[in-house]
């Protein structure tokens, strides 16, 4: 009991911090009061979650095994997130997108199809220019536009969400799993954030249970899913900022849990779930095809009819979830190309590359509606990227005699992701957090703690200090970076001692 009692003490310590974080949030008022918000308040309580989250993991791991231990993070996790279920969003606004998406997709309407602002602006643009109006709608299309004008007045919060959500003139960007997750919400709760929150907890819960099977696969401690269940940053994201991100996160979890039990179908079916909650679980697939082809070849079987199998399996699957969507065409993804195309927020890499072209070239010309900077900045992030995945499959790592080392693969693929996009922000990193579960890195955890200055930026905007936003991700990203290279200089120079033994240069003096 006495090797528990620091873990409970940063338990209580964490749970008080959450309910205050929820009695704080009271003062985040939707479009009122910005410079009197207290986000130096919130960004404190933050850092001191993130503090006691980062010596309850140095108290776990030195106790591997505890069954006590291993009960202790799952109940205080789902303590955590009881406690700040109630709160009002910190900062974000997203799940009014959500909300109003799920609306639409109720009702039968495509929500790809129209932005929020065309539900607010259609009238007008039918009495002032009647002639535009008519070449850019239809029948069917100015038939769907009243239901969702009716729909908007159902109700005040109804409306008040609608007019909440941001970018109104730009279709909604997210795919398929996550539009059937926010009709299904809408069926159960209309316009509710609660609601949405509670759904989503499903999906987190799904999460963990596939982390420890994953754990328990590799032989690692179950407890290690405190990096998960224990996450300030998982926890505010998905429960207070109510970001979406966890539905293709708990699915990828998942199909990492069935390739790791060699179970390829299932593993590739949850693999495109995944995609199609959130697109970027696509770059692992190849890594699929190949661990699927080991297996089938090691146990003799038709390896090449496997792989086009589960190809057919996977595209079907993805194609199956657009199906509903796909009376609009390619216009399903403007919203997506938007984003694509003209989003760039709180970048480290990518704004290092951007920095350097800038001086190199300038950025003057354009090339498919970006500056060539910047075009030349998003190819190298793809070169890098594909680069670092042929790397991955040409070095042939067997699932079946190192598991560890192939999932270590999927990691180092997604935390590429997070780190040359041009758009990190804070929740995106969620995405990376599972796999500190099996490869818990120093510089990561204290990463997912660093990204919490991203709220800093709001302070200095509504303070009008903009000029100390430059600086925000420097302090996000450089003592991560720092970390970073000190722990890989320190693997590398414990493989050349390890390679030495093996060679049999022994050192002269070996202190243990």
């Amino acid at each position: 009991m006495r090797s528990r009692l620091p873990i409970l003490l940063t338990g209580i310590a964490s749970l008080l911090l959450y309910s205050f974080l929820t009695q704080l949030s009271r003062q985040f008022n939707w479009g009122e009061g910005y410079s009197e918000r207290p986000l130096l308040t919130y960004l404190a309580v933050y850092f001191s979650l993130s503090i006691l989250y980062g010596l309850t993991w140095f108290f776990v791991h030195k106790r591997p095994g505890d069954r006590g231990i291993f009960w202790m993070v799952i109940v205080f996790g789902l303590l955590f997130r009881v406690a700040i279920l109630p709160s009002q969003q910190i900062q974000e606004d997203d799940v009014y997108r959500y909300l109003w998406d799920g609306k639409v997709f109720a009702q039968g309407i495509n929500p790809f199809e129209y932005a929020p602002a065309e539900v607010h602006n259609f009238k007008e643009l039918r009495i002032q220019n009647p002639e535009n109006y008519y070449e850019t709608y239809v029948e069917r299309n100015e038939r769907e536009l009243e239901q969702l004008d009716a729909l908007k007045w159902e109700s005040p919060q109804s409306l008040k969400n609608l007019d909440r959500v941001n970018h109104p003139d730009v279709a909604t960007i997210y795919p398929p799993m996550a539009q059937f997750v926010f009709r299904l919400v809408h069926q159960l709760k209309p316009d509710s954030i609660i609601a949405m929150r509670v759904g989503f907890l499903i999906f987190d819960v799904m999460a963990l249970g596939f982390i420890i099977g994953i754990l328990s696969r590799l032989g690692r401690d179950k407890a290690g899913c405190l990096i998960y269940f224990w996450s300030p940053l998982v926890i505010k994201e998905t429960f207070n900022s109510t970001h979406l991100d966890i539905i293709g996160i708990s699915l990828l979890c998942g199909s990492i849990y069935f390739l790791v039990s060699h179970r390829h179908t299932l593993a590739t079916l949850f693999l495109a779930f995944s995609f199609l909650g959130k697109l970027y679980p696509i770059i692992l697939f190849p890594l699929y095809l190949q661990a699927c082809y080991e297996k089938m070849s090691q146990d003799k079987k038709r390896a090449r009819l496997a792989l086009l199998r589960n190809s057919v399996l996977f595209l079907a699957v993805i194609a199956l979830g657009y199906l509903p969507f796909m009376g609009i065409g390619l216009q399903m993804f403007d919203g997506l190309k938007a984003f694509t195309l003209y989003w760039q927020s709180n970048d480290s890499i990518f704004a290092i590359l951007v920095f350097i072209f800038e001086s190199v070239l300038g950025g003057n010309e354009m090339i498919l509606s970006n500056p060539l900077p910047i075009f030349l900045s998003k190819v190298s992030v793809v070169i890098t990227l594909t680069g670092v995945l042929l790397w991955l499959l040409y070095r042939r790592v067997s699932l079946i005699e190192q598991p560890v080392e192939f999932v270590r693969g999927f990691f180092w693929i997604m935390a590429l992701v997070f780190l040359l996009s041009p758009v990190q922000n804070p929740w995106y990193l969620c995405w990376v957090v599972p796999f500190l579960c099996i490869f818990p890195g120093r510089a990561w955890i204290v990463l997912t703690g660093l990204v919490g200055f991203y709220y800093l930026d709001f302070y200095f905007d509504y303070q009008e200090l903009q000029e100390f936003s430059l600086w925000i991700p420097w302090v996000e990203y450089l003592p991560f970076y720092v970390l970073l290279a000190l722990e890989l200089w320190k693997s590398r120079k414990k493989i050349r001692l390890a390679g030495s033994f093996e060679d049999g240069d022994q050192p002269k003096r070996l202190n243990i």
